[in-house]
């Protein structure tokens, strides 16, 4: 149970992690890359204001000899140039932008010229291809692959404008890619650390659930000598006194007491991992079959039915012992839950490489709010009706350790009017 919390926590942290630096890492490149559209958007516009040529850069590292006592022309030319550089900013990008040409159409959309001032870059067929492109997407501004356009109307057909952002997109890509891979180390880090803190966390759990098992497997093995002595003095005493009902209710006790003790060895071998499920093959259909067999004539004094539906020649690799055990506790737990008259029925199925063990029987509904807990130890339906039942509630959680040890699963469904069934995929 400790390690299925470990394992749960770690993989909670690793999910959370990997969500954050995701949107993280998103964020980052959505933002770069509206910040590249709107950069293309500005160049586009500036270049469509000079009809398509790019704009000279603008000299601002020039100086000019002040002239003496100029106090007030010097004021006023610096504002002059902060205020002609805010409305040069964009020919200003645009007289660094990437490669760009632009394209002569005719009103059938046909190219009469184009040109570029990076001619070795391009080729009538590449100019083609983008006006085809272009035109079928019916749009006057957009995106075809790394280039950006802008198509504007003239009196004799239109004139298209495309700035090639190649550059920009490989270090758009530059960017996605740094930014995972920073977001992969984060997350490495990260996941380590919080493995080691889990760890931290869980172990004074772990400590305390360890000397809970070690409890228990001392106590049940220290019961056991002082149980059988009772066991013994009451038979003796029940030899010299006869029947008794005073000794009639020590011994149905010792006996309930020792099927605790015996069901508490059980589980704590199993935990302890000195009870190993043997991976054998086995015919299951006989298996389960020199259970069910014996068990009918239990059921049938009980006033009740039973059924079987066990293909022959059905094959497993398991512990025989063990799903004997199993089988027996699932059995006896029909019987026990099932309504006056009512029925069980046991059936195995193979799927493919699966085996699947289902035990019915007719009678009152477990509540759904009992089911997620049936399997947990000491826990019982908290109904008059059960606490009539003979137990102690460990049967099912021996099964569930029976089922686990052999890589299965098992599961509980129930519902008023159509009693309960266990299934059991091996």
């Amino acid at each position: 149970m400790i390690k299925k919390l470990k394992r749960r926590l770690v993989l909670l942290v690793l999910v959370g992690l990997l969500l954050a630096s995701a949107g993280l890492v998103a964020a980052i490149n959505w933002i770069n890359w509206q910040g590249l559209c709107r950069q293309a958007e500005a160049v586009l516009d500036t270049l469509e204001a000079t009809g398509g040529l790019r704009p000279l850069r603008s000299d601002y590292g020039r100086q000019e000899i002040e002239p003496p006592d100029g106090k007030i022309e010097r004021e006023l030319r610096d504002g002059r140039d902060a205020g002609r550089r805010r409305e040069d900013s964009a020919v200003q990008d645009a007289a660094d932008l990437s490669n760009f040409y632009t394209v002569q159409l005719d009103g059938q959309g046909s190219i009469i010229a184009w040109t570029s001032d990076r001619t070795d870059l391009y080729d009538d067929d590449t100019i083609q291809t983008l006006v085809d492109a272009v035109l079928a997407s019916g749009k006057t501004t957009g995106r075809v692959g790394s280039q950006f356009f802008r198509r504007t109307v003239q009196e004799k057909g239109s004139l298209l404008i495309v700035l090639d952002a190649t550059l920009e997109l490989q270090s758009a890509r530059r960017v996605l890619r740094l930014t995972l891979l920073v977001a992969l180390a984060e997350d490495l880090l990260l996941s380590l650390g919080a493995v080691w803190l889990i760890r931290r966390m869980v172990r004074p759990v772990d400590e305390a659930m360890e000397k809970q098992k070690q409890f228990v497997w001392d106590a049940s093995h220290e019961l056991k000598t002082p149980l059988a002595v009772i066991s013994a003095n009451a038979e003796a005493l029940a030899g010299e006194v006869g029947e008794s009902k005073p000794l009639e209710y020590i011994q149905s006790e010792v006996q309930r007491t020792d099927q605790l003790i015996q069901s508490l060895l059980t589980l704590a071998r199993m935990e302890r991992g000195t009870v190993q499920a043997s991976h054998a093959p086995m015919d299951l259909s006989r298996t389960l079959l020199s259970v069910a067999l014996p068990f009918e004539s239990a059921v049938f004094e009980a006033g009740k039915t039973m059924e079987t539906d066990i293909p022959d020649g059905i094959r497993y690799t398991g512990d025989a012992a063990m799903i004997q055990q199993l089988c027996v506790i699932l059995l006896s737990n029909a019987e026990k839950y099932s309504d006056p008259g009512g029925s069980i029925r046991l059936s195995l199925e193979a799927k493919g490489d699966k085996r699947v063990i289902r035990v019915h029987n007719t009678g009152p509904a477990i509540p759904k709010e009992a089911q997620s807990r049936i399997f947990d130890r000491f826990y019982r339906v908290d109904s008059s009706h059960n606490r009539e039942i003979p137990g102690n509630g460990l049967g099912l959680s021996i099964a569930q350790s029976i089922v686990q040890a052999h890589k299965g699963k098992i599961t509980v469904q129930s519902a008023p009017g159509q009693g309960t069934t266990f299934t059991v995929t091996l």
